[in-house]
């Protein structure tokens, strides 16, 4: 079961994608993150850019971030996202986007950089270099 932990969406479970294809974070590994950066999230702007259910973006928005861009290649995870992002209340400090991570990136460049970025792609995708090196060169990260 996955829930938001704390905020204004506090509690609320989240819908996710049947079978394998995504594997969402583990709450305890989520409950990590959001502690060592509980500080730095208020009316931050944030990037889940590899959305799956959107529970990393949707967790900053419930604390205080100003917004989020929630991005999965899917279409089925999108349909989710959508749906948890209704769910939770959450979905006018939201901008989902159904586009694989290196086009949504290219087509971004320069445009509103983020102050947080979430990257939890799927194992096989070994997909977090190539990210952080499409986010430094498209001048999506605020310093």
């Amino acid at each position: 079961m996955m829930r938001i932990i704390t905020g204004r969406a506090r509690g609320i479970r989240l819908d996710t994608l049947e079978g394998e294809a995504t594997r969402p974070t583990a709450e305890r590994t989520k409950m990590a993150i959001f502690s060592m950066i509980q500080f730095e999230i208020e009316g931050r702007r944030v990037l889940d850019l590899f959305a799956g259910s959107g529970q990393l973006g949707l967790e900053a928005v419930s604390r205080g971030a100003a917004h989020a861009v929630l991005v999965d290649q899917s279409k089925e995870a999108v349909k989710v996202i959508t749906r948890n992002a209704e769910k939770t209340k959450l979905a006018e400090d939201c901008t989902i986007v159904c586009a694989e991570f290196a086009e949504y990136l290219r087509r971004n460049h320069g445009r509103d950089p983020f102050d947080i970025v979430f990257l939890d792609p799927p194992y096989a995708m070994h997909a977090i270099p190539a990210a952080v090196e499409a986010l430094k060169q498209h001048k999506l990260l605020k310093p």
